[in-house]
């Protein structure tokens, strides 16, 4: 991959930076809700006590692609009591609350916007816990489905991915004109079981342009591969190196991707990797003739906050999380590979993280209307830290990848 001219890099890098780092982390003692039985988006988790194994996205069988998109679409569908919006929603609205909202608590001060999930140190943990909740509400459907990982080093991934038997296709109905590269098309998703026609219809409250906090409307938009971020798949040897790092804040922002690390140890600011794919899916513009240039996400996907809306989502993080599990099967293993203190509130190993933390935060939705009032209520023992989600299989899960290698 040609990896994005200078200003093309710069320009990733600020479409996909969610405002400031700060944040609010886990502390966590784990609640058996085994004999929960009911879908209620706080019963979900730890419900099934099997391990789960996550495939790659290319080994799934047309009957795990079907149970995988009629789980999501369940969830889209299914209202609990006390809730306005669908269990699909409510994570929805985690994550934009997790990047959007004000929160007031120990250690944040009162009116700043925090950065919860995202360019810090929580970015792994905060995930792996949210992503495992969701595979936890898919198996509360299909007790069957697992969280399939996308491997963007795959060329034969992207075709698998997008397909109207799986996740659907790139969008259309729109032409982007690029100087000196040409026309290209992408718009709303109008075929496959993500698009609207087919019932997946986005809360405008929830789908919301990250720059203005205006409504993106109801329709999943995909601009595949649009130039800048055109070049697929990502290279091995991108991935490999970002691996290679043995420091956890080089190989947190390599791998979340605002750097690139080179064999010399030359750090590279710019849009790499998971910030990379979210521009690949979602597509972004710049607009070089402004001072400062202006940086647009153009679909779901590029517009971070509301990003999950596009199921693709939590195929991207079950890699990201795939790729970390490897690191630290690697020789990184525990608390020692995690910083414990020096981090904003919420990133270090034992801080408590939003939403997980007891109600210690108060969030304000300011401008982002009801958001506070679509959050699902969470209960006040359900507390989560970074110290408690640093080895996956405690939680319930492995990876398809390392399956394989014991059984040879």
């Amino acid at each position: 991959m040609k990896f994005l001219l200078k200003s093309v890099k710069i320009f990733i890098y600020s479409l996909l930076i969610v405002s400031t780092c700060a944040f609010a982390v886990f502390a966590h003692d784990r609640i058996d809700y085994r004999q929960d039985k009911n879908y209620g988006y706080e019963n979900l988790r730890g419900q099934y006590a099997h391990l789960a194994v996550r495939k790659n996205v290319t080994n799934l069988t047309p009957r795990e692609k079907t149970a995988f998109v009629k789980a999501i679409k369940t969830l889209k569908t299914t209202i609990t009591a006390g809730s306005k919006v669908s269990i699909y929603d409510q994570f929805v609205a985690i994550h934009l609350g997790a990047t959007r909202l004000i929160h007031n608590h120990k250690g944040h001060s009162d009116g700043s916007v925090q950065e919860l999930a995202h360019e810090n140190a929580a970015f792994f943990p905060w995930h792996r816990e949210y992503i495992r909740r969701f595979e936890q509400a898919l198996q509360a459907v299909d007790r069957t489905v697992t969280l399939p990982y996308w491997d963007w080093t795959d060329p034969k991934s992207l075709d698998v991915v997008f397909n109207d038997d799986f996740l659907g296709s790139n969008g259309q109905g729109a032409t982007i004109e690029i100087p000196n590269q040409g026309d290209f098309t992408g718009g709303a998703v109008q075929t496959g079981a993500f698009a609207a026609a087919n019932g997946w219809v986005m809360n405008p409250e929830l789908n919301l342009d990250q720059d203005t906090g205006t409504s993106l409307g109801t329709s999943l938009i995909r601009f595949l591969k649009v130039p800048p971020a055109s070049d697929y798949p990502v290279p091995k040897k991108d991935v490999e190196r970002a691996l290679s790092l043995n420091d956890y804040s080089l190989f947190r922002p390599a791998l979340e991707g605002f750097i690139s690390v080179d064999e010399q140890g030359q750090v590279t600011p710019g849009g790499f990797i998971h910030n990379y794919i979210h521009g690949l899916v979602g597509g972004a513009q710049i607009d070089a003739s402004t001072i400062p240039v202006k940086f647009k996400g153009l679909g779901t996907m590029s517009n971070i906050p509301s990003s999950p809306y596009d199921p693709v989502f939590w195929l991207h993080h079950a890699n990201i999380d795939r790729l970390w599990a490897e690191w630290q099967e690697n020789g990184h293993q525990g608390s020692d590979f995690y910083p414990a203190d020096g981090q904003p509130y919420g990133h270090n190993l034992k801080d408590l993280m939003w939403p997980w933390d007891g109600g210690m935060s108060i969030p304000k939705a300011t401008a982002l209307g009801n958001l506070v009032s679509l959050l699902p209520k969470f209960n006040r023992s359900d507390l989560v830290r970074p110290i408690d989600v640093l080895n996956h299989r405690e939680l319930g899960y492995t990876y398809e990848t390392w399956e394989r290698k014991t059984q040879r």
